[in-house]
């Protein structure tokens, strides 16, 4: 009977162990209705522990369906990684916030606030969505994104949130539109630094997995 025991508690440890280093659906109500978001925890994972946690696009019928900068890694190198549709989600803020409260209710969230990232067309309405509840957020990533320059005094809604640009130096139109962008975000006190990766393309395929975790982790300090 002892050793019964003992194989279960193994072969229970063991299954638990392999959660972590694989993304996995899960799900969270919101008016009704249940919607999924994909999760990548870190391998040592331990629920009474506290972690940074990374909001980035991403469908998420399966999963998967990873966000693009993390896609296939398996090291989440101590962050939780949440996938889910923000792009375009301005219009949908109240069904964010019950994603990132179901997160908080579930997880050890450092500092309380989230991280996110954002690159090319989808770069816009993510920052928007920022500035539209800078409470819930500690840091944002463009890879290459920029934020919309048409509102200055929305911009300023970014204040007390860390931002960094990283682009790549033969992606002239982003490079240039990231020099603005941080440029004018410094001049209205936003805490912003860039990055200008040497031989960097639009798409940075190198900076997938490590490469673009060891920038978000800059946003910790």
């Amino acid at each position: 009977m002892i050793k019964y025991i003992i194989i279960l508690v193994i072969t229970f440890s063991l299954g638990v162990t392999n959660l972590f280093g694989q993304q996995n659906l899960d799900t969270f109500n919101y008016n009704g209705k249940s919607l999924n978001y994909t999760i990548l925890l870190p391998l040592d994972f331990d629920s009474t522990k506290t972690y940074p946690v990374m909001v980035g696009p991403s469908d998420t019928i399966s999963a998967s369906d990873q966000s693009f900068y993390w896609r296939g890694t398996k090291d989440s190198q101590g962050w939780i990684l949440i996938g889910y549709k923000i792009y375009n989600a301005t219009g949908s803020i109240d069904e964010i916030k019950a994603l990132l409260n179901h997160l908080k209710s579930k997880y050890k969230v450092e500092g309380d606030k989230f991280h996110t990232v954002c690159f090319s067309a989808n770069s816009a309405s993510i920052f928007d969505l920022v500035m539209e509840m800078p409470e819930y957020f500690a840091g944002i990533t463009g890879m290459a994104g920029n934020p919309s320059a048409n509102n200055k005094e929305k911009l300023k809604q970014l204040k007390g949130v860390k931002v960094q640009f990283v682009v790549g130096d033969k992606d002239n139109y982003w490079m240039g539109s990231a020099k603005r962008s941080h440029q004018l975000l410094l001049d209205m006190g936003v805490e912003s630094t860039i990055e200008i990766i040497k031989n960097g393309q639009h798409v940075m395929k190198p900076l997938i997995g490590k490469g673009f975790l060891d920038r978000a982790e800059r946003l910790r300090k």
